[in-house]
């Protein structure tokens, strides 16, 4: 399949896709309450995400099920030449591989627990192994067509051009996988940052916070993945410690178990938690807040604290809510920001915890003053292609960034990772901000 074939194949993924959504919408946000609507807006999340397998799943088929027809190796023997066997079992695992990816999402649903199971890990290394074989297409062809113009390129046959793609795409494919998973299955990086803060108070110098979003206990993330966090987070000994959403991909009676660490979190301060997007995907915000008060964590539902509490020099540390809630209008959440900073003293330093980074741009621009915001969400885009997406649709990427004269918004990569188990080009990390008065 040419260029124009994949960037049909494309416009054949993205058009449904548009249509579903708005249908979906349309019927979620006219007729239902927020958990129907929840659960209506996930199936058809589900529904869109099958659509784009099926389809990039045809291409790949279409391109990579011939691979081996004609397997042959200069100087062996003639039986390596055409073994039907190798292409049988190519066909197999490629199929195998095509199917896991498409199921793969449907672990949300049935496959939780303590521990990750074996076949959810599968299922999302299958979804992170087509991505790239889908984008090794477009890029090999890609790369081809632009060649075209300043070399002239022979091959012996379009067959065996097809062949050599394939085995460019393959290889690729594979080791994205395999060392995306290595490296996702490496502790977190240290990051340590200072943020100069305007007006920080003398005995406050050098307060630090420890931030640690988008651990996403669920199908490939559990209890031992997050007892490792928490045990460096420990380490680090910080004065605040903030979970700047999506803790979770999943519901209080599959997790109950898994998040038990939590209570183990050490902060002089306390321990802090606003939701993320995925907590209201979880639809069940309402057992969640409970849960997490029960380990030790005060939840910022778009509310805010001083600290110390008994001391004259404070910081205010505000949080608020995903703006998720608001698009499933789910009841006594949402987006409120001026409730979260409406009660902080103007003349202190306020700290604000929100997911996304579009939440702490708002904020930025509001008229509140807002010194620090956390968030997470981006995940450093995880992996290639979606790096490309993570960057482009979120207004600040990863790092730390200034607004204004005073003000500044760091942005996590996350603690862990979402779904596949697949970091590529990005890196997990913990990251600690050490506030340093501004000079």
């Amino acid at each position: 399949m040419e260029v124009k074939g994949i960037f049909k194949a494309c416009l054949a993924v993205i058009l449904p896709l548009i249509l579903i959504s708005f249908v979906t919408l349309k019927v979620v946000y006219a007729y239902y309450g927020h958990k129907t609507r929840a659960r209506l807006m996930r199936f058809g999340i589900t529904l869109m995400i099958q659509v784009f397998f099926i389809v990039i799943g045809t291409v790949i088929w279409k391109n990579l099920s011939h691979l081996f027809d004609r397997f042959h190796i200069a100087g062996l023997a003639s039986s390596f030449r055409n073994t039907s066997s190798t292409s049988k079992v190519w066909r197999l695992v490629l199929f195998m591989i095509l199917a896991s990816a498409n199921l793969s999402y449907l672990s949300f649903m049935f496959l939780i627990g303590t521990e990750p199971y074996f076949i959810s890990i599968f299922f999302f290394l299958s979804f992170g192994f087509v991505i790239q074989l889908f984008t090794g297409l477009v890029l090999c062809h890609t790369i081809l067509l632009i060649l075209k113009h300043f070399v002239r390129l022979k091959f012996r046959s379009a067959e065996k051009k097809d062949r050599i793609i394939g085995y460019i795409v393959v290889g690729y494919a594979l080791f994205v996988t395999l060392v995306g998973f290595y490296n996702a299955n490496q502790p977190p990086t240290i990051r340590k940052v200072s943020v100069p803060i305007y007006q920080l108070p003398k005995s406050l110098h050098g307060l630090t916070i420890t931030n640690i979003p988008d651990i996403h206990l669920g199908p490939t993330v559990g209890k031992h993945k997050l007892e490792s966090i928490i045990h460096m987070v420990n380490y680090l000994q910080s004065d605040i410690v903030a979970i700047s959403g999506d803790l979770v991909d999943g519901q209080v009676d599959q997790l109950d178990e898994a998040v038990e660490p939590i209570r183990w979190i050490s902060a002089k301060y306390g321990v802090y938690f606003v939701t993320g997007n995925h907590e209201y995907y979880s639809m069940d915000i309402e057992n969640w807040i409970p849960k997490l008060k029960s380990l030790g964590v005060e939840v910022l539902h778009n509310s805010n604290i001083n600290i110390p509490t008994n001391s004259k020099e404070q910081i205010c540390l505000a949080g608020v809510d995903d703006p998720t809630a608001d698009n499933f209008r789910y009841e006594n959440h949402g987006m409120q920001l001026s409730k979260a900073l409406e009660s902080c003293d103007k003349n202190q330093p306020i700290i604000l915890l929100a997911h996304q980074p579009k939440v702490g741009k708002i904020a930025l621009e509001s008229q509140h003053r807002v010194d620090l915001v956390l968030a997470g969400h981006t995940h450093g885009g995880q992996m290639f292609p979606v790096t490309i997406g993570a960057y482009f649709f979120n207004p600040y990427y990863a790092g730390l960034y200034r607004h204004g004269d005073h003000s500044h918004i760091y942005v996590s990569t996350g603690a862990a990772y979402w779904g596949f188990p697949i970091r590529f080009g990005t890196k997990s990390e913990i990251t600690q901000v050490t506030l340093v008065a501004e000079n």
